[in-house]
């Protein structure tokens, strides 16, 4: 309800700044598709650093998985078994500007006030996929409140979508490894701020504060959502705009997050991990569920609760995963290869984000689809649907996920 409410302030908020007109003046007046053709302008005031070249991904999509993936599984219908990734980079803009107050955009702005498309973001909730520069929907608005000023280096951590909705998938895939382009560029040192959603999210906090960066160097959009720096530094999306998870942010979170700070909690190998406290994706039959992993040596743990050095602990040493499919999943990144995962999926929401994470980490990945009181087509409602799970079938899932040993991962 907290989120729905949410929601619905931002879209009040939106439609009013729409209708509105106030200092309209700092509405973009175009669009530079380019950073490094802006930076190759003289009197620019932007700098382009290339870090990773562009490259072809690669991702083995079962036929039997993809004949079952929801059409909204990969961000233009089903899972992408190839995808062109453009190259990865950072631009340095001197009295850069940055707008982000909705869901939906993210709007970067060089001195002379255009849009620099490829580090803003812009998406369409409506259609569930990416639009062109030119239709950010800061171009729709009318009312703006003044830029807040910043006399020093600030680094933008936002990415947009689900990141900027709170999900700890998007915050650790999306947002986070944006650090790893910066620190590539040479420029990680002479950054004063870094700008998030929301710097009160323990994991936010505390992700951050594991790479060194304390509460005291964060912005949020929460409470700043237009500002001006006298240096400010962008970055290319992780994923290229599309969805396949590049092997440097993988490796950029496993060498800056573990090993953990020890814990007192201790935890088996085999884990099952409930999401009895979610909106959706709940297992209706969860105490037999729980009986039979019980029954191989499974202890259940629902995340919720857990701080950030606890669930990485608990991914980092284990064995064999059980769990629906879930932003906590994001946290098998800290797992050992040669892991596996079991993951559940409702009838309407197959999709194939952990498919290809897992083949990046060298993690086996088996999957049952369970039945649903109702099964809906539509993302946004499909993605709250609970599922039954045929526990015959997931005992033999089992037998075969404690004897395989996982693919080598894929580069």
């Amino acid at each position: 309800m907290h989120d729905i409410l949410i929601r619905a302030r931002r879209k009040a908020g939106r439609w009013l700044r729409e209708w509105t007109p106030h200092l309209i003046q700092y509405r973009p007046g175009g669009v530079h598709g380019s950073s490094r053709e802006l930076a190759a302008r003289p009197g620019s005031g932007a700098a382009y650093f290339g870090v990773v070249p562009g490259y072809t991904s690669y991702l083995t999509v079962p036929d039997a998985f993809y004949a079952l993936a929801s059409e909204f599984s990969g961000l233009h219908g089903k899972p992408h078994r190839q995808e062109k990734v453009p190259p990865a980079f950072v631009v340095e803009l001197t009295n850069g500007r940055l707008y982000a107050d909705n869901f939906d955009s993210v709007a970067i702005m060089a001195a002379d006030g255009y849009l620099v498309g490829d580090v803003s973001f812009q998406y369409s909730s409506q259609h569930w996929s990416l639009c062109p520069p030119q239709d950010n929907n800061i171009f729709r608005q009318a009312y703006f409140e003044p830029p807040l000023e910043i006399a020093g280096t600030v680094c933008s951590l936002l990415s947009g979508g689900g990141a900027a909705s709170g999900n700890y998938y998007h915050w650790l895939i999306d947002s986070l490894p944006r650090l790893h382009l910066v620190r590539e560029a040479g420029l990680l040192e002479a950054v004063d701020y870094f700008v998030v959603y929301d710097k009160t999210t323990s994991f936010v906090r505390e992700t951050m504060a594991a790479l060194g960066i304390g509460p005291e160097r964060l912005l949020d959009v929460a409470t700043h959502p237009h500002l001006r720096a006298r240096t400010l530094l962008a970055t290319s999306s992780v994923r290229g705009n599309l969805t396949h998870t590049p092997t440097w942010a993988l490796d950029f979170l496993r060498c800056h997050l573990l090993p953990p700070p020890p814990v007192e909690r201790r935890f088996g190998p085999r884990i099952y991990i409930s999401r009895r406290d979610a909106p959706g994706r709940r297992i209706l039959n969860e105490p037999a569920l729980e009986a039979l992993l019980r029954a191989y040596g499974f202890e259940t743990h629902v995340l919720t609760p857990y701080s950030q050095a606890e669930k990485t602990a608990l991914f980092a040493q284990a064995q064999v995963v059980v769990a629906a499919v879930g932003a906590g999943l994001a946290n098998l990144v800290f797992s050992p290869a040669g892991a596996q995962l079991i993951e559940l999926f409702p009838p309407g929401f197959v999709v194939a984000d952990y498919l290809e994470f897992t083949s990046r980490l060298g993690i086996g990945h088996q999957y049952l689809v369970g039945t649903s009181p109702r099964v809906s087509t539509s993302r946004t409602n499909a993605q709250r649907d609970d599922l039954t799970v045929d526990l015959a079938a997931l005992r033999r899932l089992l037998d075969t996920a404690l004897v395989r040993p996982a693919s080598p991962p894929v580069l």
